[in-house]
């Protein structure tokens, strides 16, 4: 194992936030002493995410957490994951509220501790599975929504393809380059609960970051090889009869028909701007800047 920096570990103890650290401490020993009634945050509006635990006993809480986190490194000790009615005392902890009963199942749900959950399709009917054998779907769009369409797709046993007018995957994370371009939610709640992502450089990371993820997405799951990239879908009749759609797509090779049971559009609405009707707007000379087709650099 390797060698721990002491150094850098009381740093990272002095910034922690001890609530959530408390919890992965809970993770780490198995024991729910470190959701101590002392310790347990108090929040206050328009705070900066100050606990109001008093100084003492932070300091009590800070020497307990290295002790700790010194015997796991020795010792490398694993444990079970907590059980439903641990990890609902350790999100009520962390969240300084008694957190109800059915919203925990949906943050366990969330949180997928244990590597399942039940978004995951499980269709174990022999006449469902059969179905799903012999449906094609066409998915429009390999941004967010689409890729994580392909995913449950497959695990779904369903045939399918994804078109998307770019050249790479993506969708808004690739087409909006913008200065300052970035996700304005935390990157620990943009992203796929099943694909989580430790590491991330910045609570809000930037268009670069973003797109590297999804790129990331659709390396791990192999979702390249169903993509048709640089194709645009430019009409959809449906036919009753067949009870399918003949959908026709525009390639750099020509126009060419799909026939799919199921169209699913994860077109996204971040690529096509609408400008502002204003009057003497045709005899602007200038460089617009209007994303996702603006200056690429500060102007």
């Amino acid at each position: 194992m390797a060698k721990l920096d002491l150094g850098a570990l009381d740093q990272a103890l002095e910034a922690a936030h001890q609530p959530a650290l408390a919890a992965a401490l809970v993770q780490m020993t198995g024991d729910l002493h470190w959701l101590r009634k002392e310790w347990t945050p108090t929040y206050t509006p328009l705070s900066r995410g100050e606990t109001g635990v008093p100084e003492a006993e932070q300091a009590k809480f800070r020497a307990e957490a290295k002790a700790a986190i010194l015997d796991w490194f020795a010792k490398g000790a694993a444990h079970d994951h907590p059980d439903p009615a641990a990890l609902r005392r350790m999100m009520s902890f962390v969240a300084g509220a008694d957190i109800p009963e059915n919203y925990a199942d949906f943050l366990n749900d969330e949180l997928a501790i244990g590597g399942q959950s039940s978004k995951d399709p499980q269709w174990t009917t022999p006449g469902l599975k059969d179905a799903a054998r012999r449906m094609h779907v066409l998915v429009i769009g390999a941004g967010m929504s689409g890729l994580l369409t392909g995913i449950r797709l497959t695990q779904a046993g369903i045939d399918f393809e994804i078109v998307d007018k770019n050249a790479d995957v993506g969708g808004t994370w690739l087409e909006n380059t913008y200065p300052g371009c970035r996700v304005d939610s935390s990157n620990h709640i943009y992203s796929y609960s099943f694909e989580p992502n430790h590491n991330w450089p910045q609570h809000f990371s930037t268009q670069p970051v973003l797109l590297d993820y999804f790129r990331g997405v659709a390396n791990r799951y192999d979702l390249r090889k169903k993509i048709r990239f640089e194709t645009s879908v430019e009409e959809m009749v449906w036919d009753e009869g067949r009870a399918v759609w003949n959908v026709t797509v525009n390639t750099p090779a020509g126009s060419e028909k799909i026939v799919a049971n199921s169209v699913i559009t994860a077109v996204g609405q971040l690529n096509r701007p609408r400008l502002p009707d204003v009057k003497g707007r045709e005899r602007f000379k200038g460089r617009p800047s209007t994303p996702p087709s603006g200056p690429t650099t500060s102007t």
